[in-house]
């Protein structure tokens, strides 16, 4: 049981600049379905210093949701904002290469 809480303490764990916020990648109509979205994505987070990143998807856009998978992006779990009718989100984390 310890084990499962130092690894779950570990994966939670933030030190202020151990984890970078993805939020709202967008790419237009016309350059869907290019590779823009992934050129921005991959541009984006090579050159971060933290060791991971974190983003929300919202649960009612699953083709969105399978687009990170694809990309390496793993679901730790479910997270509803304490807001008033926020949507259900799905919490996902990249492991990031060390950047020079």
């Amino acid at each position: 049981m310890n084990a499962v809480r130092t690894h779950e303490q570990s994966r939670t764990a933030e030190t202020g600049t151990r984890t970078y916020a993805l939020f709202e990648l967008m790419v237009r109509e016309p350059w869907r379905k290019t590779g823009v979205a992934r050129q921005l994505h991959n541009t984006l987070l090579a050159s971060r210093r933290e060791e991971r990143a974190t983003l929300l998807v919202d649960q009612t856009h699953p083709k969105v949701h399978a687009l990170y998978e694809s990309w390496g992006w793993a679901t730790l779990g479910d997270l509803r904002p304490q807001l008033d009718d926020a949507p259900l989100f799905h919490a996902m984390l990249l492991g990031l290469p060390v950047a020079p």
